[in-house]
């Protein structure tokens, strides 16, 4: 059940005889994370923030395409809002403090945590709060709140500790489902920034097995389960007939836990799931990553990524295993999501969840973010499975929340490969002696050195120092260790 702060939150910002509202909000408040998860959560409220071309774009591409659910658009400004848009919602204004008409001290209340500001609306009611009992009040709080905190990490840790690591075969998959757990849960709490040197540990841990057998990995037999991504292609070839009816589902940038956040809506649908993991491509970006998956061998570097060149990386390849041309299909974002008749081997991508990753503040946004996006993907899986398909879902790699270490120079760049050369996480050069002047000058940062590239070990970035963002393209255990998923 919704708490009370949160119900009266959503009466607030919503209206009944329309399913969009353009919410002024000047405190901020609806941009915490905490907040746009709980309405979401528990009052099927989805809040979406960001630039007037952002709301634009989910306004003609999400809010039309689902008219029945509830969307609050928080503007700075709606008078530059365009009247399609308008005509279809209701401009409200709304602050935190209106929810505590009695508090005096209203610049206090805009200060606090969500968890304080729900403990606080079920104390006080109805009745006046001065200036000096509303501080004692929420200094009390206050100390209650860190001391929750505290025993969380303290649990979490805990929980860590107690984890049996270890990356090779089957055991992965348990590992990185325990990690995984621990992590999202650290992320529900609030907690997961306290808990970064914990998972710093685990990674520590993981660049061993990454040094040991990651490239011996890629080598490795398909025919039981692919251990790789350039591998699942000739899994499927291995292990379906030419009648099969067979998809792959790509989900660009979707680490391990947030297929644990999927795998919860599709066991409430009764759709069940064979999990397991395979290893990205590293450097562990789109371009070589995923052209592995769809080429079902070594990537190339002058490959040019695109849907089109997916497409045909696609039919190239079951060609090659005796396929006609109108017996595969591969489906993008930007087609239409409709499986011609007679496909035998179905792919679809999406690169929702990557974009979505890329313009996350931190883990909290993504995790929200991906809990708003579960049940379109959930209703696709559906479609598909009623179709007769065998259904593998995976990715092309994970991300990770990282620090900014610095930016590269103009003359660093000159040096670097084409296009997918450099990244937030990795460098990919032309030049073999810049090669090894870079990763010697800046021997602290620990990189993976192999052929021509470099890419991070730990949770820093090519970025202006301390900038934070969530991105990939190193060998961090969230970027390289991923899911691959037989449903159904």
């Amino acid at each position: 059940m919704a708490s009370k702060l949160i119900q009266q939150v959503a009466q607030r910002i919503t209206v009944d005889y329309c399913c969009l509202t353009f919410v002024r909000n000047t405190d901020g408040f609806l941009t915490n994370v905490d907040v746009c998860t709980l309405l979401s959560q528990e009052c099927h409220v989805e809040v979406v923030r960001g630039s007037q071309l952002l709301l634009r774009l989910h306004f003609e591409l999400e809010f039309k395409a689902r008219k029945e659910e509830r969307f609050v658009y928080v503007c700075e400004q709606t008078d530059t809002l365009l009247p399609d848009m308008l005509q279809e919602g209701k401009v409200l204004d709304f602050s935190i403090s209106d929810l505590f008409p009695l508090f005096a001290d209203k610049s206090l209340i805009r200060k606090q945590p969500i968890q304080v500001l729900e403990w606080l609306y079920s104390e006080t009611g109805l009745r006046r709060i001065s200036l000096a009992e509303g501080k004692m009040m929420i200094e009390n709080l206050q100390r209650r709140y860190d001391e929750q905190r505290n025993q969380s990490v303290s649990h979490l840790r805990e929980r860590l500790r107690q984890i049996d690591i270890n990356w090779t075969g089957t055991e992965s998959q348990k590992t990185i489902e325990s990690i995984s757990a621990v992590m999202e849960d650290a992320i529900r709490a609030g907690v997961i920034d306290e808990m970064e040197a914990d998972f710093d540990v685990i990674n520590h841990q993981f660049q061993s097995w990454i040094d040991e057998h990651y490239f011996a990995t890629l080598q490795s037999n398909p025919l039981l389960k692919p251990k790789s991504v350039n591998k699942i292609l000739p899994h499927l070839a291995a292990n379906y007939q030419q009648q099969d009816k067979v998809a792959l589902m790509v989900i660009d940038g979707f680490a391990y836990w947030q297929f644990m956040v999927l795998k919860r809506y599709l066991d409430k649908k009764g759709i069940k799931t064979d999990d397991s993991t395979i290893v990205s491509w590293l450097p562990s970006i789109t371009m070589l990553s995923r052209q592995a998956i769809f080429r079902g061998n070594t990537p190339e570097m002058d490959y040019k990524q695109s849907p089109d060149s997916e497409r045909k990386l696609w039919r190239n390849y079951w060609q090659n295993q005796g396929f006609g041309q109108f017996e595969t299909q591969y489906i993008s974002d930007d087609d239409e999501f409709a499986i011609n008749e007679g496909v035998k081997r179905l792919a679809l991508v999406t690169v929702e969840m990557d974009k979505k990753m890329h313009a996350a503040y931190d883990y909290r946004d993504l995790l929200s973010l991906t809990e708003n996006w579960c049940p379109r993907i959930t209703e696709r899986i559906k479609t598909i499975m009623n179709g007769g398909y065998a259904l593998f879902l995976t990715t092309d790699h994970g991300g990770v929340h990282s620090k900014g270490w610095r930016a590269l120079t103009q003359v660093e760049k000159v040096f670097l490969y084409k296009d997918g050369s450099r990244g937030k996480r990795h460098l990919i050069y032309n030049n073999v002696d810049e090669y090894q002047r870079f990763a010697k000058e800046n021997s602290e940062l620990g990189m993976l050195a192999h052929d021509n590239w470099l890419c991070m070990r730990n949770d820093l970035c090519l970025a202006r120092n301390n900038e934070r963002m969530i991105t990939h393209g190193g060998c961090h255990f969230e970027e390289v260790v991923i899911p691959f998923v037989k449903i159904g």
